[in-house]
């Protein structure tokens, strides 16, 4: 797992959320050889830009910190229940997630059992007002809640059974709020994100749209996705994966965590996704099959009408010299595109993928090129097992992987329930550490050829995409420019669109300097102040707080660059853009900045 630090005293920075876990327990089962997904809510915390401090039980108890405490995990030493209702009582927040760790009557619910996957409905709650997935989940623990404590959702069973039981539970104290959020959230990030590990061909769609027993170990044959509970359909065409069901769960764990902010009169803030007050963001990579050059300059053409850079995944043994003196000339990002096809007389195997991405870079120092390969999407998106290609790209210095994603018109979209750029966890005998690449899902391929995408569905993954505030990717071969006449102006037309909503086109390169840079910065309100913590300079950081934060004015104003109020994931906030220099900024907070939204 990665390292928490994890509190054993009472630090100077106050922060605002607190998560309690066992890692004793945790380290006992990972002793065992068994997954522990627990720390994983870390990481989605980290993801979401909010501050957080790791206690252990011991540690919180004798601390008690005010604000919101997220449990995931206690031990059997302490009277539970009695603190925490005593905590409750003084004006803090509890969140269970995942179980009721036997605080059933602080909670307000009495447990029934635990389910190891389900979906559920929202019946108009407003808590989830506009998501649209079908929050698939895999673990969640029934609950029957007691009179006068609010509930939202109700739990659909894997056998297609809908329950009476909620989702989420609330119970109002006099100056507080207990409440639970019934699914293993941890859990089912990692699953739905990573799947299952591939050693057979993946179960296909009833329909023929998802014909993924093709006797060839691909990423979509590790999904846990559920070909009818799980796709929908634009304009009445095929069904496919069209919303993503990680990024709607992780806005709806921001508005639970506000909602018990405001409840105790307490707010934080929120690194946003991305600089500039940026909504989204589109990412443009080439497959080079064939590495025909006549299709790539049809291609770099394109990429000079539409006026964007590109990321290219170069499949052996490569291009003349002329097309990458091209590619990098105009701007655009050098990849492998590793060929583990054994139709094509290749193989998955860890020298042969090293042996490939040494050839390219080869190729590009004869040509006195200075360029390192960050960045690999398999051929076909070929896999085999769980994370072992992961401790591949590591040790090779890959830190961007992109072969997560469909291979059948049936199931392009969220296959990965996410269209962020994710970590993924190693495994067990690694103590499900956060490996260091990212996952940057790769959602459709070649608009608008019908039996891959078409326009319309294209424009859907973009318009969903920036619904959740993620990474518009598509991938687009050469070749297709040269074999089909309307996938030339279709690329241009899908880059406007994404323009027109305010979408810029990254590369690879761009996304993980970008999300690397923000994941050194923190947030958070103290004493009246917005505090800033960045290891490094940041230009254009983007940061929420609750929408009566008043900005400040002289002196204290300088690395304020704007401040206007915004609606993001349904919520009222400020969003301020700021240009900020490596270690504290502290920014006084004005107006009646106690109350969340």
């Amino acid at each position: 797992m990665m390292k928490e630090v994890i509190n054993t005293s009472m630090e100077q920075v106050i922060r605002v959320i607190h998560v309690i876990w066992n890692e004793k327990q945790a380290q006992a089962v990972w002793r065992q050889g068994r997954d522990v997904y627990t720390p994983y809510l870390f990481e989605i915390l980290k993801q979401a830009g909010l501050a957080y401090e790791a206690w252990t039980p011991e540690a919180w108890l004798n601390s008690r910190p005010e604000g919101i405490t997220l449990v995931v995990g206690l031990d059997n030493e302490t009277d539970w229940p009695e603190v925490f209702r005593s905590y409750c009582e003084s004006g803090n927040a509890l969140l269970a997630v995942g179980d009721t760790y036997g605080l059933d009557p602080i909670l307000g619910v009495r447990k029934v059992r635990t389910v190891k996957e389900g979906w559920i409905g929202w019946n108009d709650s407003a808590l989830a007002g506009g998501l649209q997935s079908s929050f698939h989940f895999f673990g969640s623990t029934l609950v029957q809640p007691a009179d006068g404590v609010e509930a939202h959702g109700s739990i659909t069973l894997r056998s297609g059974t809908e329950t009476a039981h909620p989702a989420v539970t609330v119970k109002a104290y006099p100056q507080g709020a207990a409440a639970m959020l019934t699914v293993d959230l941890a859990r089912t990030f990692c699953l739905l994100q990573q799947g299952v590990s591939v050693v057979k061909d993946g179960a296909p769609s009833s329909d023929g749209t998802g014909a993924i027993n093709d006797d060839i170990f691909k990423t979509d044959d590790s999904s846990v996705l559920d070909w009818d509970r799980d796709r929908s359909s634009v304009d009445g065409g095929v069904p496919f994966f069209l919303h993503p069901i990680v990024d709607e769960f992780r806005i709806l764990l921001v508005r639970l965590l506000h909602r018990l902010g405001e409840s105790v009169s307490r707010t934080f803030a929120q690194v946003w996704f991305w600089p500039e007050g940026l909504e989204a963001v589109g990412h443009i990579s080439h497959d080079t099959d064939g590495n025909v050059s006549e299709a790539a300059e049809m291609l770099l053409n394109r990429l000079r009408e539409a006026g964007i850079k590109s990321s290219w995944c170069i499949i052996m043994p490569g291009y003349p010299e002329p097309i990458y003196r091209r590619i990098l000339e105009e701007g655009h990002e050098a990849a492998l595109h590793y060929n583990a096809l054994e139709a094509e007389g290749c193989y998955w195997d860890e020298a042969l993928f090293n042996e490939q991405l040494a050839m390219l870079k080869s190729q590009l120092a004869v040509m006195n090129a200075s360029v390192d390969i960050t960045m690999n999407k398999n051929h076909f998106l070929r896999w085999e097992g769980d994370v072992q290609f992961y401790k591949w790209c590591e040790k090779a210095g890959i830190v961007v992987e992109q072969s997560k994603g469909g291979t059948k018109q049936g199931n392009k979209g969220f296959l990965a329930g996410t269209c962020h750029p994710y970590l993924p966890v190693s495994d067990a005998a690694e103590n499900n550490r956060l490996m260091n690449v990212y996952s940057n899902p790769t959602l459709a391929w070649d608009p608008p050829i019908p039996i891959r995408c078409t326009i319309q569905e294209a424009k859907a993954i973009v318009d969903r995409s920036k619904d959740v505030y993620g990474v518009a990717h598509f991938l687009y071969h050469p070749a297709m420019f040269k074999a089909h006449e309307l996938v030339g102006p279709g690329f241009v037309d899908l880059i406007r669109y994404g323009e027109e909503l305010g979408l810029p086109w990254w590369t690879a390169i761009e996304l993980y300097e970008w999300l690397q840079l923000r994941r050194s910065v923190e947030v958070r309100v103290e004493d009246g102040s917005l505090r800033i913590s960045a290891a490094r300079g940041c230009k254009g950081l983007t940061v929420l707080l609750s929408a009566d934060a008043v900005a400040p004015e002289g002196d204290s104003a300088a690395a304020l660059r704007s401040a206007r109020a915004v609606e993001r994931m349904g919520l009222h906030l400020q969003e301020w853009v700021l240009d900020v220099s490596a270690g504290e900024t502290c920014i006084p907070l004005h107006g009646t900045i106690g109350a969340a939204v």
